[in-house]
This record gives structure tokens, sequence and C-alpha cells, in this order.
């Protein structure tokens, strides 16, 4: 009796398996075919990002360079207006000073 009901049960699970193994394949190569598309999508997606950041970098040092020319102008600034001559120039100007050595003349009224 053992016999005979291994072997037909035996057959019984032979006759399931193709089927069941090619629904089980297909839905498979569905889930791989869908995470591809996803993983493919989200690839499309950085490279996105990753242009509009790199264009956004090159404006941003774009803009660092002409800050760093800006703070050389006004560094040379400073220095030009804390030295003498800026402070002489600028007396002759506001408070009309005179070095020792200049002659003034005056017009007559």
């Amino acid at each position: 009796m053992r016999g005979k009901k291994g072997k037909t049960i035996r057959k019984r699970r032979r006759a399931r398996r193709p089927g069941g193994n090619r629904a089980a394949m297909i839905l498979i190569t569905a889930v791989v075919c869908l995470l591809f598309v996803v993983l493919a999508y989200k690839d499309y997606q950085l490279n996105k990002r990753i242009e509009a950041n790199m264009l956004r970098r090159a404006a941003l040092e774009a803009e660092i360079e002409e800050e760093r020319a800006r703070t050389d102008t006004i560094l040379k600034m400073r220095d030009y207006m804390e030295s003498d001559e800026f402070i002489r120039e600028k007396a002759k100007e506001r408070l009309g000073l005179v070095d020792e050595e200049e002659i003034i003349f005056k017009a007559a009224e």
C-alpha cells in the first residue's frame, strides 16, 4: 500500500510544478523589470540633480572670485586711506591745509 500512495503523490506534485514554476518565473521577471525601471528613473533623477548642483557650484565659484576681487579692492582702499598722502589730500580739500613750502596767492577783490 505504501508504495502505491507514494508514487501517486509524487506524480501529482510533478504535474503541478511546471505550471507553478512558470507563474513564479513570470512574477519574478516582472518584479525584476519593475525594479530595473525604478532604478533607471532614480538614476535619471540623480543625474539631473548632479547637473543642477554643478551649475550652481560654478555660479557660486564665480561669485566667490568676484567677492575676492572686491575684498582686494577694499583692502587697497583702506591702506590708501590710512596713508599720510590721503590725509593731506583730504585736509587740503576740506580744510584748506597748506604745506610749509607752498605759497598762497589770493585774488584781489
